[in-house]
């Protein structure tokens, strides 16, 4: 073999083997000549020397400086993973708590203005503007009625009734609110559950995340069943959109663990 391949044979490789060298002879030909031991060792000694020229300098590491490296770069990466799941996991938990009466209020606006002509503060003005409004109890005492933004005044006994009734009209609306399906897909693992049960109703995203892409494609036991499905527990089926689809109960029953 060629002297160049051999120097770079383990033992083993080079038991039956001899290296050589190209050479141009007198008359002009190219020709082998074999390469002696000496001449080997001598090239190994002479390679080592040019391997721990460059490690002294920086250009080569050693197996041992790569292992040491490798094993801080790791711990490094896993406190930097840890803190970034610690901080995930608080702004989701965050989400979690501000979010659901922040939709709630806001469908509740949304079907207020679209029928009644007015919002929710306008309700709760005209109603801080009425008279006669009575005391309400709260344990052993009594306390006038203070109304803030986004307080339901389901408590108080108005004197004028007609001035009541868009009061009593919001809190039939409120009691009739629908939430919609959704899924955190920021923590979507790509499991292919959902899209798997129902194509029309889950999809993915060009992150290769999950999302419900029509809510009305199936039904609330297709979203009930990829809740179930789902290995990280990110699938939400809100509430029923057919209030006569068949074992609602039971779906809803099941759909609690997940709302």
């Amino acid at each position: 073999v060629s002297f160049h391949v051999y120097v770079d044979m383990s033992p083993e490789e080079r038991e039956g083997v001899s290296p050589f060298i190209y050479a141009l002879g007198g008359d002009r030909r190219l020709r082998r000549l074999a390469v002696s031991d000496e001449i080997v060792s001598l090239a190994e000694e002479r390679l080592l020397f040019w391997t721990q020229l460059r490690q002294i300098a920086g250009v080569q590491v050693t197996e041992g400086v790569r292992g040491t490296l490798e094993a801080e770069l790791e711990d490094e990466f896993d406190a930097k993973v840890a803190a970034l799941r610690s901080e995930y996991e608080a702004k989701l938990a965050q989400l979690k708590a501000a979010y659901p009466p922040l939709i709630a209020r806001r469908l509740a606006e949304g079907l207020i203005r679209a029928n009644g002509q007015q919002t929710i503060a306008d309700l709760l003005s005209q109603v801080q503007s009425m008279t006669g409004l009575k005391p309400v109890r709260v344990d052993s005492g009594a306390t006038d009625v203070a109304f803030e933004p986004g307080a339901a005044p389901a408590a108080t006994a108005v004197a004028d009734a007609p001035a009541a009734a868009p009061v009593e009209a919001a809190a039939e609306q409120e009691e009739g609110l629908a939430l919609e399906p959704y899924i955190e897909s920021l923590r979507c693992t790509a499991c292919n559950e959902c899209t798997n049960l129902n194509r029309k109703m889950f999809a993915y995203n060009e992150k290769k995340q999950a999302y419900i892409k029509d809510p009305k494609a199936g039904t609330f036991k297709d979203l009930v069943m990829a809740a179930e499905r789902c290995s990280v527990r990110i699938i939400h089926p809100g509430t029923p959109l057919n209030p006569k689809e068949k074992d609602l109960e039971k779906w809803i029953k099941r759909a609690e663990p997940f709302s």
